[in-house]
């Protein structure tokens, strides 16, 4: 249970790294990369961030964490036509219940204010070859429970070794660490519009087969 004084406002997410062809993290797995163990997404960093809002400053300017993510990708081919994408999706346990575009509420105080929708999140996303989609650019997600943002999405298979967008061809951060790792910023600037409380959202990094 969170207990908080009047007056301040927690903001909490949990990260989760799944490499796996569940539906949320999109289609089944085609058999042109190799599975897990062998290909691989490791998570480092601390999975469960606290934003806590408790000065005048705080809510204005918001707050950032720099690095507080880092990817690293490990995908062996089976052929040629290995490909695959990453995606994060955003989850406000919707079995609360909590509304579909908010942040799930675990305190709050009196009724003055409104509670946080899930596009106050930004995520910025990038490593030293710029692959990612808006690489080094905030970004939002749409204020709906289960929605994404892109991180390697493309029709076109763009090998490793070129150091460019969208590098989604076999490979590993062990021979290739530039393209096949990545560090995730977050930032929440929440101004004076909301609700002192406490309130959590899930974040889930799916790193799936593309066919």
């Amino acid at each position: 249970m969170v207990k908080l004084k009047p007056g301040l406002f927690l903001l909490t997410f949990l990260l989760q790294a799944v490499f796996t062809a569940r539906a949320q993290c999109g289609p089944p797995a085609a058999s042109n990369c190799q599975g897990v163990p062998a290909s691989n997404m490791f998570v480092t960093g601390n999975t469960n961030l606290d934003f806590t809002f408790d000065s005048f400053q705080k809510y204005v300017n918001g707050i950032t964490i720099s690095g507080a993510t880092q990817l690293r990708l490990t995908v062996l081919p089976n052929n040629a036509s290995c490909k695959w994408k990453l995606r994060v999706y955003v989850d406000n346990n919707p079995s609360a219940p909590t509304p579909n575009n908010e942040w799930e509420t675990l305190n709050s105080y009196g009724g003055s204010g409104n509670t946080p929708l899930i596009d106050l999140l930004e995520v910025r996303i990038y490593n030293g070859c710029n692959t990612p989609i808006n690489s080094g650019v905030y970004q939002s997600f749409t204020p709906l429970n289960g929605s994404y943002i892109d991180i390697i999405n493309d029709i076109v298979l763009n090998p490793a070794g070129s150091c460019g967008p969208n590098v989604n061809g076999a490979g590993s951060y062990l021979s290739n660490y530039k393209e096949f790792s990545f560090t995730i910023d977050y930032r929440l600037r929440p101004g004076l519009s909301y609700k002192a409380g406490a309130y959590q959202l899930s974040l889930r990094f799916c790193l799936v087969e593309d066919v």
